[in-house]
């Protein structure tokens, strides 16, 4: 079932997005706890070996360029999935979550006020006060592309221990 990217790919965005959303339905404002967000790391680096892996034993003549791609295709489609589930959980099903946002964001902010000093936090406050830090539809874009970086380090990562069979 997992020999295809594209398979291993959407399984692992809905297996991400049914994860965020039994989350909402807990207690939404865990959807901001570093170590129930980190915690969806885990299956990102399983897919993606697993993309990696399958694809290097259907095609063992297969270069390191060719694993990067595949391992890299289940993370870009698992995020496109995510992107679009987290576009419907804030924007269609759930908007109050985006003034929650907005309180955790603060909240934070003040959390880190020695670190950042008083300067910098009041003008981060401002700016999140004023509306300009707010996720929007076209933020969440620019939030997408560079959130495909890690995906590729994961990929060429793994595509460079199974070329060496090592995994």
């Amino acid at each position: 079932m997992l020999d295809d990217s594209k398979k291993t790919g959407l399984i692992l965005g809905l297996l991400t997005a049914f994860y965020f959303l039994l989350v909402w339905q807990m207690d939404s404002e865990s959807l901001w706890n570093p170590w129930i967000i980190n915690f969806t790391w885990i299956p990102y680096f399983v897919f993606v070996y697993l993309g990696v892996k399958n694809y290097a034993e259907r095609k063992p003549e297969a270069e390191f360029r060719d694993l990067v791609r595949e391992g890299f295709l289940v993370y870009f489609i698992a995020q496109i999935v995510y992107y679009v589930f987290y576009y419907l959980l804030f924007f269609q099903i759930d908007p109050s979550l985006l003034e929650l946002q907005a309180e955790i964001e603060l909240q934070m902010l003040e959390e880190t006020r020695g670190i950042l000093g008083d300067e910098r936090a009041d003008e981060m406050r401002r700016s999140l006060e004023e509306g300009e830090a707010s996720v929007s539809p076209g933020s969440l874009f620019r939030q997408f592309v560079p959130s495909l970086l890690p995906g590729f380090a994961i990929a060429a990562l793994f595509a460079l221990f199974v070329k060496k069979g090592e995994f």
